[in-house]
């Protein structure tokens, strides 16, 4: 544990110099439920940082930031078909993706080259290329932070839903994650529906390894490497209207890009939102929209967490002035 105005600009992929009050990592259990039990201020703000890739900070925060190291990806369960592996919440995510896919495991592959950390899969719930992470989710173990026992919520405990869960609601700031259980499949068939995918990849021919190669391809022709340029890759959700309201706006911007959605919802691609208002490199302060991808901001060069807030916020004014629509941050703002 460290004390004393500890820099987590290396912690955060958005590169933002902003310091904690207390620093507490771990590599084991034991050493977190020590920790919890006896040297946690639970009368201070707390907060989980796993790999920083979703989270943006507007000053210092005065309180505790818990860092999660824990390795180890672990096969508990098979029969002819399904394979759970229980993961480590330190793990790297894309690193899990990796090892799915070289043991021929399906379930993941769309979720490759997503930054960030195992024990932040199930709080956010990410996504992307039509798969989300409560699709290959069994089973989420946790330690409580009040009186440090454990427990195993399942798939539906979890209360998934498009980048949300119970453990940001009426679970938030209850439990750190310990491991993820993932159900995988030794066969499956592939999810090419999404984007570009059905053009780059035919079905009767992909691979695991081909499937995550054209993700990866597509993720770094539109995504800033973070180690270059400080972002948290998407900042904004892709917003879901009712089928009415998409009609309209079809009627009036036909080129407007659309997806279904759960209970006859419509999913509208924030980044065409954005992109469609000519803000492609449009910067405020030291934070710009990336040239690339309308959906990402970025740290163009000494950004203060406060930097990002304000370009955010002019792009929604400007999205909600010219479509009627409230897109909100998929980032956390501390």
């Amino acid at each position: 544990m460290r004390n004393g105005k500890f820099s987590l600009q290396k912690y955060n992929t958005f590169g933002i110099d902003a310091c904690a009050d207390t620093f507490f990592s771990y590599n084991n259990i034991d050493d977190l439920i020590l920790f919890l039990q006896n040297d946690f201020d639970k009368e201070k703000p707390f907060f989980i940082l796993g790999g920083g890739s979703n989270v943006l900070f507007t000053s210092d925060y005065q309180g505790t930031i818990i860092h999660p190291e824990t390795k180890g990806i672990t096969i508990t369960q098979e029969d002819d078909n399904d394979v759970f592996v229980a993961v480590a919440a330190g793990e790297i995510w894309d690193d899990f993706v990796q090892w799915a896919v070289d043991n021929n495991l399906h379930g993941v592959e769309n979720l490759s080259y997503i930054p960030g950390c195992i024990g932040a899969s199930p709080v956010q719930n990410i996504g992307a290329y039509g798969s989300e992470a409560k699709d290959a989710i069994h089973e989420v173990h946790c330690i409580s932070i009040a009186d440090q026992t454990r427990k195993i919520f399942s798939k539906e405990d979890c209360k998934f839903g498009y980048r949300d869960s119970i453990f940001k609601h009426e679970c938030a700031n209850k439990y750190i994650v310990e491991t993820v259980v993932f159900k995988l499949q030794k066969n499956a068939p592939f999810n090419l529906s999404y984007g570009s995918l059905n053009t780059l990849l035919d079905e009767k021919t992909a691979t695991l390894q081909t499937v995550r190669n054209t993700i990866i391809q597509i993720r770094k022709e539109k995504l800033p490497d973070p180690k270059e340029i400080g972002s948290a890759g998407s900042f904004f959700k892709n917003p879901i209207i009712p089928e009415n309201q998409a009609n309209t706006l079809r009627n009036k911007f036909p080129k407007i890009v659309t997806y279904p959605a759960p209970n006859g919802n419509i999913k509208v691609a924030a980044g065409w939102l954005i992109d469609s208002l000519g803000l492609k490199g449009f910067c405020m302060g030291g934070a710009k929209v990336h040239e690339k991808q309308a959906l990402v901001l970025t740290n163009a060069g000494n950004a203060t967490g406060n930097d990002v807030v304000a370009l955010s916020h002019h792009i929604q004014d400007k999205v909600k002035e010219t479509y009627g629509i409230q897109i909100e941050p998929e980032v956390i703002f501390l």
